[in-house]
């Protein structure tokens, strides 16, 4: 960027030269009205930042009203000052924590000014949730769980050698640079959402104008006994992958809305075959993937079906497919996918068939997560990969948590930490998928119902309810006794407790506020691309209830967020 280059109406401070790697970032921030500099159109290159300074740049950057209470929170802060309204603002959004001190005319350290910009974000609950992580720099031992945010987002950076300099005074010229990191990734909005088209996905078929990419989850591998031989399956299996009656019109809807269309192409290691070679079960992508043979078959199956004819003569042509491969663990595994990925996408270039999208795992600090996944491998063939941080909750209780009672049931469906998790360990530089924009991140909409009589847990898998019982249960239409309906801010999920005769229960779910929590985190990773697992179940009901919110808006605000219209703090 040059003088002549800036944007209309911003004058260059006079003491910033075109040359210094800030000068774009600090004109930017100028020109948001984050920053007017320190008087006579200087900026104060060099120079230390205040505290108050940087509050007050915090303030401006979120577009926070002001807050002027009548009596100030800090004996240091008095109501005549500058900086009265900034540091009591900021005090109100829970940047900064009340004591007698605020210190405003110090000069603020490289680690207050992280753990500002964590707090501004509404990540402190995060911040000390995963302060268990490993420090990302050797000079830091305080406010870990901060600092690791604020690098893993890539809004702050290291001074060399894995240094942070956590109690060296910041550069005004250096915060510049991290609040227009931070800027960057909060003003962005959806650049990608997808959606799968499976199971009774029909009643919402009308959203498909609405999306970039959808794809039909319509097949599954599967072992044919008569034949012995893996099997691409459209017509009759457990998983209800199947082509439906009718299918052309799904896929010409998206095709007259220049909407991409996929074949998903689903197969899971907990199906067991029986090997000859080895004389035992085995799972069926272990059956697969083992040889170039094996691989080879599966994937002239699939080039095959990514052209579909129906018995009434229609035809539709896939523009791609979803490898949606599930519960993989092991090095071997690892290797013969990435090898199956290679190959399939060479024969996909012969064929002319244009996306390959690939479903993973998330990593997490559980022990036995799937982990024959290889980020950086997939990344570099894939178009897209779909991130399935999902489904977290449990799945099935022992007899002796469900004689334990409530304690078992506080399971929700996606706590905020273990997104963090899989959305970090994607990015990492070292070993995750290269490109952030080739990242969906997938949002499931299941829920998970307990129930509990008599101090013990009634059913040991929980019951999955629909959100149109969901919503009614909001409604409360039967005048249920003890209705409440919840938010957890430890985890950014929903539940709703009620009782019903001598039976209480819970249900965790997805609702606006959960889907905003995930989507603001994924931006914050530079991810600005959702995928939906499912149309047909994808909450679209009423803002307003009684009076209320419901928050299950959600398609709504998945919309306003592809516009960039969705303001969360409205």
């Amino acid at each position: 960027m040059s003088a002549a280059s800036l944007p209309a109406g911003v004058q260059k401070f006079s003491d910033v030269p075109e040359n210094h790697y800030a000068f774009e970032t600090i004109h930017k921030l100028r020109a948001l009205g984050i920053t007017n500099g320190i008087g006579n159109n200087k900026f104060g290159m060099g120079k230390n930042l205040t505290r108050a300074e940087f509050v007050n740049f915090l303030k401006n950057l979120h577009g926070w009203e002001d807050y002027k209470p009548e009596k100030s929170s800090f004996q240091d802060v008095k109501s005549n000052k500058w900086y009265y309204v900034p540091v009591e603002t900021a005090l109100k959004h829970g940047v900064i924590d009340k004591s007698s001190q605020f210190r405003p005319d110090d000069y603020i350290t490289r680690e207050e000014m992280a753990v500002m910009i964590v707090r501004s974000l509404g990540y402190e609950n995060l911040a000390k949730r995963i302060s268990y992580l490993e420090s990302p720099f050797d000079d830091v031992t305080t406010n870990v769980g901060y600092i690791t945010i604020a690098k893993d987002m890539g809004i702050i950076k290291g001074t060399g050698q894995k240094k942070f300099s956590p109690h060296n005074n910041a550069l005004r010229e250096d915060a510049a640079t991290m609040l227009a990191r931070m800027y960057d990734r909060l003003s962005h909005g959806l650049d990608e959402l997808h959606a799968f088209y499976a199971i009774k996905s029909y009643p919402q078929i009308d959203m498909i104008e609405k999306l970039d990419s959808v794809s039909f989850g319509w097949s599954c591998l599967k072992f044919d006994e008569n034949s012995r031989q893996v099997v691409l399956n459209t017509s009759d299996n457990k998983y209800g992958f199947t082509i439906p009656s009718g299918f052309s019109e799904p896929v010409e809807i998206a095709k007259n809305n220049g909407v991409k269309t996929q074949l998903m192409v689903f197969a899971s290691q907990d199906d067991k075959v029986y090997d000859e070679r080895q004389n035992k079960y085995i799972g069926l992508l272990e059956y697969v993937l083992s040889t170039p043979a094996s691989r080879s078959k599966v994937i002239d199956e699939i080039i095959k079906h990514t052209t579909l004819s129906g018995n009434d003569g229609s035809n539709v042509v896939f523009d791609g497919v979803v490898i949606d491969f599930e519960a993989m663990k092991g090095e071997t595994l690892k290797n013969n996918f990435t090898a199956f990925l290679t190959e399939l996408r060479s024969k996909m270039t012969e064929n002319n068939v244009e996306n390959l999208y690939v479903a993973v795992h998330p990593k997490s600090k559980k022990i036995g997560y799937y982990d024959a996944y290889d980020y950086r491998s997939i990344g570099d063939i894939a178009d897209r990969v779909i991130l399935m941080a999902h489904d977290y909750n449990a799945k099935k209780l022992s007899s002796q948590e469900m004689s334990a009672g409530d304690r078992y049931i506080y399971t929700p469906l996606t706590p905020i930490n273990e997104i963090y998790y899989a959305l970090r360990e994607i990015t990492n530089e070292d070993y995750g998928v290269r490109d952030s924009k080739k990242i969906w991140l997938q949002i499931s909409f299941s829920t998970a119902q307990w129930e509990v009589k008599n101090g013990q847990v009634v059913n040991s898998t929980p019951y999955t309810p629909d959100y149109e019982k969901v919503f009614n249960r909001i409604v409360n239409p039967d005048n249920m006794k003890d209705v409440s309906v919840n938010y957890s801010e430890q985890y950014q999920n929903p539940y709703i407790t009620y009782r019903n005769g001598e039976s209480e229960f819970i249900i965790w779910y997805e609702d606006s506020r959960s889907i905003d929590a995930k989507i603001k985190l994924a931006r914050m990773f530079n991810i600005n691309g959702i995928s939906l697992w499912r149309l047909g179940n994808i909450p679209d009901f009423e803002q307003t209830v009684n009076g209320r919110p419901s928050y299950l808006d959600v398609w709504q605000k998945l919309n306003e967020y592809k516009l960039n219209e969705y303001n969360p703090n409205e």
